[in-house]
């Protein structure tokens, strides 16, 4: 488990042992059910598995119900929510949730169905970090300004990697906490039109070389586990690493790269280490873990988990911008290089989920025993990315929860 933070208003960040997926506690009505939520700054919408939920995805997790509270106020007005992969629907239903130190009223999306390619996921449900004021669930951000909980209607996050057997991931509400990073947060204004925590992104270096992007933003996302970036911009990228591969959905890079990758925001680069870029073993090369992916437009990337392990993030909501600060590790140099300031994006994807499809116990330490590593064979039983993801279901984790929005990787030969 994530140690208990000291900081006010904050809770422990747990993941799944394999640097995928990040979840924390919350507790919902009279009765304090516990509920494992994935932290989703690129969603809006919070949502539980309904007690009434008889789906067998359902069955293997923790669900909510009138047993379970007794101020729980069930409305008939349907909700629902699709994925790429993956679809909830449900009733929108009343009650109180607890995390952080904190009680507010919320309304929520209690599911009452679900597909079967939740049955895998280690959640119980989502809360929705994102900004959006479009949706049929007003989001939690909004409800804890209407409520004036905190002078600041903020949000700060810091992500652990698994290998360093870190245990200090940790979200806090109304406040950041300076213990968690070095130098200064800059920040970068989001970009409004889009009713998301998007902001522009200037370029990206390789190896000291500028790619000479333009006119790029990226959704900064918690509820993903990827960097992806739209085909031409990818090949951009690894037109700069010496011995890149393209396949046809996937790029393959030596598994000696040792070159620096950087992202520039607001004149500020972010360095991305090879050993989160540089992936499991292909074959005679590993794969790169910056996937060509188009999830939104062919100018937006999303930049998530893996870039946010080494970051200390700042989501500001009163003034519709995000901060980052230079996370750092354990015996591993700062993230952070003094002119101008670095911090760490990393990309991981694992093979397989843990064994059990609830949310680990212990998941904020390193891999849970009995859970699968990243597979270093030589001969992929499936082609492409599907080769290192042998669990279509958390592929989808940890695309699709980002934003809700309809990705078929099917189509493309992802899954």
């Amino acid at each position: 488990m994530g140690s208990d933070p000291r900081m006010e208003n904050s809770v422990a960040v747990n993941q799944d042992g394999q640097d995928y997926s990040y979840f924390s506690v919350a507790r919902f009505g009279s009765g304090g059910q516990e509920m494992w939520l994935l932290l989703d700054s690129g969603a809006s919408e919070s949502w539980v598995m309904g007690s009434n939920c008889t789906a067998a995805a359902c069955l293997q997790h923790n669900r909510f119900g009138i047993e379970h509270s007794k101020t729980l106020s069930v409305t008939d007005e349907e909700w629902e929510v699709s994925y790429g992969t993956g679809h909830v629907e449900g009733v929108i239903v009343r009650d109180t949730l607890s995390m952080a130190g904190f009680q507010l009223e919320l309304d929520f999306g209690s599911a009452l169905n679900v597909s079967q390619d939740f049955a895998n996921y280690p959640m119980d449900g989502i809360l929705g970090l994102g900004p959006s004021k479009i949706t049929k669930l007003k989001p939690i951000l909004q409800v804890i300004a209407d409520q004036k909980l905190f002078k600041r209607n903020i949000f700060g996050i810091s992500l652990q990697r698994a290998a360093d057997d870190t245990r200090d991931g940790q979200l806090t509400f109304g406040d950041i906490d300076k213990s968690k990073f070095t130098g200064d947060i800059t920040y970068t204004d989001v970009i409004k039109s889009t009713n998301r925590w998007e902001i522009p992104v200037s370029d990206a270096i390789v190896g000291g070389k500028r790619v000479n992007f333009t006119k790029k933003s990226a959704v900064i996302d918690t509820g993903t586990s990827f960097i992806l970036v739209p085909m031409k911009d990818a090949e951009a990228i690894h037109a700069l690493i010496p011995g890149s591969s393209k396949g046809d959905q996937y790029f393959t890079i030596p598994c000696d790269t040792n070159l620096s990758l950087e992202i520039e925001i607001s004149g500020t680069r972010w360095t991305v280490s090879p050993k989160d870029y540089v992936g499991n073993r292909y074959g005679d090369s590993c794969n790169s873990y910056i996937l060509p992916r188009q999830a939104l437009g062919p100018d937006q990337w999303l930049l998530g988990d893996t870039f946010l392990k080494n970051v200390y993030s700042v989501f500001d909501y009163d003034e519709s911008r995000i901060g980052f600060a230079a996370r750092e590790y354990p015996g591993t140099p700062p993230s952070n290089k003094s002119t101008p300031p670095n911090a760490v994006s990393s990309v991981k994807i694992v093979s397989e989920p843990t064994t059990s499809p609830v949310p680990p116990r212990d998941a904020n330490a390193n891999p849970i025993e009995g859970s699968s590593q990243p597979s270093d064979k030589n001969t992929p039983d499936k082609e492409g990315v599907a080769a290192f993801l042998s669990t279509p279901g958390w592929l989808s984790l940890a695309v699709f929860f980002s934003t809700g929005y309809s990705w078929y990787l099917s189509s493309s030969g992802m899954l």
